[in-house]
Formats: C-alpha cells, sequence, structure tokens
C-alpha cells in the first residue's frame, strides 16, 4: 500500500521544491495552490499534512495567531514545520515595507506545549500547541562558534541576526 506524504511551500514566489505543493497568492511556475493565506481556512483537510515550509512569508501575514492555528489544523501529529523569519532588530526585518510582523528567539514560545517553555504560560491566546524542536540564529558563520547566551546578547544589542529558523 502506497504511502502519500504531503508537504506544502507556504508563500513559494518563484521557488519549486522537489516534493512540495507551493502555495502562493500569485501564481507562478511554482505555485501549484493559489491561495491568500490570510484568508481561512486554507484548502488542505484536517490533520493532512506532513511537513510544512513557511520561508520568509509569516512576517507578511497581520494575524499571527490565526495562521498558526491554521497551520494547526492541517498538520498531522508530529509533522514538522520550517519557519524562517527576519530577526526582530535585523535590518531585513524593517527594510520591507511589506513586512508586518517582527520575531524574537521566544515568539513560538507562545504557541508551545504547557509547561515547555518559559513564556507557554501565556499559550491560552491560541489552541494551537507546538512542540518547539530548535530555535537556530542565521548568522555570519563566525559567530556561530560563540557559546549561544553570547550569540543571543550579540543579537539583541548588536544586530548580528540576519533571520531565524524555528523547528517545529
Amino acid at each position: 500500500k502506497e504511502v502519500y506524504i504531503m508537504k506544502i511551500n507556504f508563500g513559494c514566489g518563484e521557488h519549486k521544491l522537489p516534493g512540495f505543493i507551493g502555495v502562493d497568492k500569485v501564481k507562478t511556475k511554482a505555485a501549484d495552490v493559489i491561495h491568500d493565506m490570510n484568508c481561512m481556512p486554507y484548502p488542505f483537510a484536517d490533520d493532512s499534512v506532513d511537513e510544512i515550509l513557511m520561508s520568509h512569508i509569516l512576517e507578511h501575514l497581520p494575524d499571527t495567531i490565526s495562521v498558526m492555528e491554521e497551520i494547526w489544523r492541517i498538520s498531522k501529529n508530529n509533522a514538522r514545520i520550517t519557519i524562517i523569519v527576519p530577526y526582530y532588530n535585523s535590518v531585513g526585518a524593517f527594510q520591507d515595507p511589506t513586512h508586518v510582523r517582527f520575531f524574537t528567539e521566544r515568539t513560538f514560545d507562545y504557541f508551545s506545549l504547557d509547561n515547555d517553555s518559559e513564556f507557554s504560560k501565556w499559550n491560552y491566546y491560541s489552541k494551537a500547541r507546538f512542540k518547539i524542536i530548535s530555535v537556530n540564529p542565521v548568522q555570519k558563520k563566525i559567530l556561530s562558534f560563540l557559546p549561544r547566551r553570547i550569540q543571543w546578547f550579540l543579537a539583541h544589542h548588536f544586530s548580528t541576526i540576519h533571520h531565524l529558523k524555528y523547528e517545529l
């Protein structure tokens, strides 16, 4: 019996990834499904998606809570979710006039499992509950050799992180 694995690249733009269904609000060569992520519900069944990639799209969407609840709704149990967003104090976060949301290393704590992270005590704003696997800063490689607490200190005070990669 063949098992179908559904992988979605939300906000795919022109980037077609092998094995992924490309979703964008604009028709491109990479977009298999045309859908505006501000419009709920998304055109996918509950518990139907195995993997989701959202690279540089979430910062363009005004209702982060509703988007994360839709991602939660369509994701299978143990689905892999990768989210890449500009870091809140990076130049890239503010230079694009279409960016409406900003993200830190703690943003997704508000969508984490109960008692799973420092800020999960405030997860009652949403019914979405994700296991945070990792939060990785994307920065100059030389900084990656420093202890993590030093990396975050430099990021907060000297804007050294370009963007964040979350694995949920």
